[in-house]
């Protein structure tokens, strides 16, 4: 059964070490209770060297493994991770704002498939488009979906293409990207302890041929949160962490590999040799002491015309550092933010109440060498970043071993990014702006060009609260003037907030137990709630950032999302596999919303005929709201359906099994 709680791609251990000389340490020299650190961004020289780095670590790690266990037979609770806290008050009461009918809607010029962060950065997912077609990733299969049969508007599914060669064997299809008439598909095979990415052509006809499968060592990626892979301006990127503890120093060295498939074998694929994705030479010493160190490593992989037998072509850098981290990708670089780990907080008498050291790295995507800058705080995930105006800014909690306060304390976080460097300096205190507490125990950030927007719920559960009311704090953060935050109360507590628009954020949430409250902010002027909408007995089924889409211009747009009937239903579960309905609101160009109502799902939709063998658990779920060409999509479960718009309301226009046998090639 998977086990899919761990975040990005971590490298398998099947890395062991050499035996290493004796080499000289860092600059300064490092005491028996301090672990090694260096001054300024350097590679280490080789495998001896770096496995120095690993038996150093380790003894210094079992020397504070017996203080800390002697200390645990003094205070039972010395160095114990605080419990979690008891549940919060009861919110205060505020009702709904009611909504205002609208006059007659249509769909905006362009397209939105896929909910990004970042616009130029694409990121892994279940649909994409290319042309005319709809590509859809679903239980390992390809099924391609023409939206212009015949150059009209209809539905026709024109192939359908296993992703897996082998039904036997143990994989997970999670993710897709396209680049020119090429679909990549990232997987996960344990049979391998490898990610699997297998590339597709289409053809004019929609027609697919696989081109090339690529095995890069790894664990399981899988992020409840975060994307495998990003696509910018034609590369791949991948981020992978591997755990120090996992080396064995006294033997030899197998570094992660890259391989191209070349058939199957009885037990394992046969492959190319294949060449390290990263080795000694490519990994960047640590700055800042850690008991419990990871190698960071994000690869660039050009997406040129790779011919056939070529390897695919990635440039790895990578770092050593603390255990915790966020990644994020902008058009023009990477970033990871890497905080300490428990290992590396002392959380013992009341120590460590301040907030957790950090380390801000940034690589270029050009090939340039890579910078950082010592920080502190730690973001709650990837949208807690952003890279816009020759500055990077982050929100941070600031509670250091305190993490699971009912009311987290955050602060604002902005440096030039000329402040970094490869002989890394301290971001200065002015960097750091108090911001108010969010008030709530979970807490969802979005960063705009303008604003950071974050909001509160009182609990980390999904479910609308039972037998009781909720409201949620907003607050509004001006990146130009952080010292002026402007707070909004929601009348509903804040589960999602998402891009609207050039100037609005939407808002999902529960103010009690009769339906999703949906919220537009309006960030023109000065911060308000622009409208309130109730969508009675519906409830948020999927959690993933793409779940939700939208496709906003300047006189309003359309946003949709999925949700389910039923109380029990609305968890959130990230395992959730059952189709949704997708609701569709529309957005007026005063920020009015108006509830137009379902593409209603089938739960008997699927083809007798049809059996899914491979990856049958919808990790990053399986319904879509897709708006393109004039035209609105949804993605439920096995089918694809057309909805139009009439007056201010969206009906079924046609809808597609996906299960149905495909034509015959």
């Amino acid at each position: 059964m998977r086990f899919r709680w761990l975040a990005g791609l971590a490298f398998v251990a099947m890395v062991g070490a050499a035996a290493a000389q004796p080499v000289k340490g860092p600059a300064g020299g490092a005491s028996l209770q301090q672990p090694p650190t260096w001054p300024s961004l350097q590679r280490f020289s080789g495998d001896a060297e770096f496995l120095q780095y690993v038996r150093t670590v380790r003894r210094l790690q079992e020397a504070e493994d017996r203080r800390r266990y002697h200390g645990a037979e003094a205070d039972s609770v010395a160095g114990a991770a605080p419990p979690p806290p008891p549940p919060p008050p009861p919110a205060v009461t505020a009702a709904p704002a009611p909504a205002q009918a609208q006059a007659s809607v249509s769909v905006p010029a362009g397209a939105s498939v896929t909910n990004v962060q970042t616009q130029g950065v694409d990121e892994g997912d279940i649909v994409k488009q290319l042309g005319h077609f709809l590509i859809v990733l679903q239980d390992g299969r390809l099924f391609v979906v023409d939206t212009a049969p015949g150059g009209q508007p209809g539905l026709a599914l024109t192939s359908r293409a296993n992703v897996y060669r082998d039904a036997r064997n143990q994989m997970w299809y999670d993710e897709m990207l396209v680049s020119g008439n090429r679909i990549l598909v990232t997987g996960y095979s344990y049979r391998e302890r490898a990610s699997e990415i297998t590339v597709f052509t289409i053809n004019d006809a929609g027609q697919l041929h696989r081109e090339a499968i690529y095995y890069l060592s790894s664990n399981d990626y899988y992020s409840a949160e975060n994307y495998a892979t990003r696509l910018v301006n034609g590369n791949l990127v991948i981020y992978t962490p591997l755990n120090i503890a996992y080396l064995n120093p006294d033997q030899p060295m197998r570094w992660p590999l890259i391989r191209r498939w070349l058939r199957d074998g009885e037990r394992q694929a046969e492959t190319t040799r294949g060449k390290p994705l990263f080795d000694a030479h490519d990994i960047y010493k640590p700055i800042r002491p850690t008991l419990a160190p990871f190698v960071h490593s994000v690869s660039v992989c050009p997406l040129g015309d790779p011919r056939s037998g070529d390897e695919l072509d990635c440039r790895t850098t990578a770092f050593v550092g603390t255990a915790q981290r966020e990644f994020f990708v902008s058009t023009g670089d990477i970033y990871l933010w890497v905080s300490a780990g428990w290992a590396d907080r002392d959380c013992q008498d009341g120590r460590g109440a301040g907030a957790t050291s950090a380390t801000l790295y940034q690589v270029p995507l050009s090939g340039r060498s890579p910078r950082a800058l010592f920080t502190r705080g730690v973001p709650t995930n990837q949208f807690a970043l952003d890279a816009n105006g020759g500055e990077f800014r982050a929100l941070l909690g600031w509670d250091g071993c305190n993490s699971y306060s009912q009311h987290p304390r955050v602060r604002y976080f902005h440096a030039p990014l000329g402040t970094l460097s490869s002989t890394p300096r301290t971001a200065p205190d002015w960097s750091y702006v108090n911001e108010p507490n969010p008030d709530g125990a979970q807490y969802e950030p979005r960063f705009t060009e303008s604003y950071l927007v974050y909001g509160s719920r009182p609990t980390w559960s999904s479910y609308p609260p039972q037998g009781q009311t909720v409201t949620g704090r907003v607050v509004a953060v001006p990146v130009s003037r952080p010292n002026s935050p402007v707070i909004v109360e929601a009348p509903h507590g804040v589960l999602r907030i998402e891009r609207a628009g050039a100037t609005n954020m939407a808002l999902t949430g529960y103010h009690n137990d009769e339906g999703l409250s949906v919220s537009l902010l309006d960030l023109r002027g000065r911060p308000r709630i622009a409208d309130t909408h109730l969508l009675e007995g519906r409830f948020e089924s999927e959690n993933r950032s793409h779940a939700f889409n939208s496709l906003i211009g300047p006189e309003g747009g359309l946003m949709g999302l999925p949700t389910v009937g039923g109380v029990k239903q609305s968890g959130r579960w990230v395992f959730r596999s059952e189709s949704s309905d997708l609701s569709f609101l529309s957005v007026s160009a005063a920020g009015q919303l108006n509830d137009m109502g379902l593409l209603n799902s089938n739960d008997h939709a699927q083809d007798p005929s049809y059996h899914c063998e491979v990856s049958c658990i919808d990790w990053y779920g399986n319904s879509r709201a897709i708006f393109t060409g004039g035209r609105i999509f949804a993605l439920s479960g096995t089918e694809m359906i057309e909805g139009g718009i009439s007056g201010n309301r969206i009906g079924e226009r046609r809808r597609l099994n996906l299960s149905a046998p495909p034509p015959r090639s």
